[in-house]
């Protein structure tokens, strides 16, 4: 027979697990939860499900790394860096200081930027540039498929090796296993030197499933380096087989705003358990055309980096805001940016994909579009493959370019880099991108949203409610 009172001291003890476990989460809710909205939501799960609401909050709402951020390993010479004087309008001088109050960090110049569309035009550069490697080359991505894209980038990264350039790759343990096997095989069969970035284990316990690099970053004998959004394999080839084929941007760039890229490359390899990179010295001259400066961004020290940047910017156009990006859920703050500057008379227009690779975007995305299309903003659907790129264009001589989506997952929980550029040149080409590009796009409207059946509006308002963790 049972004994009440080993049943009630269960009782008791199970009480007491509940109440430690509810408290503990609660007060790390109240304490770390900027957002009355997400922090509300939680507060609910929590002491409604203590046990499985506590699980869940460590797994996916627990959105922040602390360490030490490493910016001095390789300062620029200032007079590297690019001063404005009395001869910089006004406007220009205001945009490129949004960028200067966020990062601390001036505008260095002498940089040649040049655009890549798709991995055809990408990938061929990037393993050229792999391939006369002299003394190191530089890899970061998320997804690195084990494909033959996949497969080429091992045997040049292999050879390179061969011919004594130190190799370090950097890759992030979930965007990894977006392929099966994953390339970590390949990895180690060549015994090229990698790391993940947050591996997840059981034992030790480390299941940080939300906050993951989203960085694309290839540097080469730290005199060139690539870096946009495009990832590693066959879903980067817009003529290719694969069933996930996607349209995207990249970028070559060559200067030195390449010594902040190895910077933060270093910084991400040595928090993922690497060694310290060997002296080499980077350029801190040049003679390219474009003034260049890196936002990094992450759930870190240098949260809201990019969201600040970028809504300082749009909050300084005179003329135009022309965005591409596959996600596109702004919070509260920037919808009433975009709204304010497109009241002011500023054409803002935003680029999406038809079809979206993860359809609660979408549907959450159509939740509340209303209040974007009814103060004049414009929202077109690029028709597939599925458009992948990652562009933000101010007037006429202001581009950023990086990894970044206009999402809460790449603003607030994604590690991620952005890149501003002030060259009119690379402007004017994205620009003429855009347009040619939005002759196939079909616009967005008020009447198709009202057009909606009440269980698609049900679908997209319940969808809206997870847009912080998509």
């Amino acid at each position: 027979m049972y004994n009440p009172r080993m049943i009630l001291e269960y009782l008791l003890s199970l009480l007491s697990f509940y109440l430690v476990v509810t408290v503990a989460a609660g007060v790390h809710v109240l304490l770390y939860k900027r957002d009355s909205r997400a922090a509300l939501g939680w507060l609910g799960l929590i002491f409604l499900f203590p046990i499985a609401g506590a699980v869940l909050y460590v797994l996916f709402g627990v959105n922040r790394v602390h360490r030490k951020a490493r910016r001095d390993t390789f300062k620029v010479e200032p007079e590297g860096f690019w001063h404005l004087d009395e001869r910089t309008p006004v406007k220009e001088a205001s945009i490129r200081n949004v960028g200067f109050s966020v990062t601390g960090s001036e505008l260095s110049p002498g940089n040649a930027v040049s655009s890549l569309y798709n991995g055809e035009q990408a990938f061929p550069p990037m393993l050229a540039a792999i391939g006369s490697a002299k003394s190191e080359v530089l890899l970061s991505t998320y997804i690195f498929d084990n494909d033959e894209t996949g497969l080429r980038f091992i045997d040049a990264l292999t050879e390179a090796q061969r011919r004594g350039a130190q190799i370090s790759v950097l890759v992030d343990d979930v965007g990894i296993r977006y392929c099966f096997p994953t390339i970590i095989r390949q990895l180690k069969a060549h015994k090229l030197p990698f790391k993940r970035f947050m591996r997840l284990s059981l034992i030790p316990p480390s299941l940080s499933l939300n906050l993951r690099t989203h960085r694309k970053l290839l540097i080469v004998d730290r005199e060139t380096a690539f870096a946009g959004g495009m990832n590693i394999g066959d879903r980067q080839l817009l003529d290719g087989k694969s069933s996930h084929r996607a349209s995207d941007l990249h970028f070559r760039i060559e200067g030195p705003v390449i010594a902040s890229l190895v910077e933060l490359f270093e910084e991400d390899w040595c928090y993922s358990g690497g060694q310290p990179l060997q002296k080499l010295p980077c350029s801190t001259t040049g003679e390219g055309p474009s003034g260049c400066r890196l936002i990094s961004d992450g759930p870190d020290e240098t949260l809201d980096s990019l969201q600040l940047g970028i809504m300082g910017v749009i909050s300084r156009a005179s003329r135009r805001v022309w965005i591409m990006t596959p996600y596109f859920l702004p919070d509260r703050k920037m919808m009433a940016c975009l709204q304010a500057a497109s009241l002011a008379g500023v054409d803002i227009r935003v680029m999406i994909p038809m079809e979206n690779n993860w359809p609660l975007v979408q549907w959450a995305l159509q939740h509340n579009m209303a209040e974007l299309l009814s103060t004049g903003v414009e929202i077109m659907q690029r028709p597939p493959p599925f458009a992948h790129s990652k562009c933000l264009l101010v007037d006429d001589d202001y581009t950023l370019v990086g990894s970044s989506n206009l999402d809460p997952r790449s603003l607030r929980l994604n590690f991620e880099l952005g890149i501003e550029v002030f060259d009119r040149a690379l402007n004017e080409e994205l620009s003429t991108h855009f347009s040619t590009t939005q002759q196939d796009c079909i616009p967005f409207t008020n009447d198709g949203l009202n057009e909606r059946k009440t269980l698609s509006r049900l679908r997209d308002a319940t969808s809206a409610l997870f847009a912080p963790y998509l």
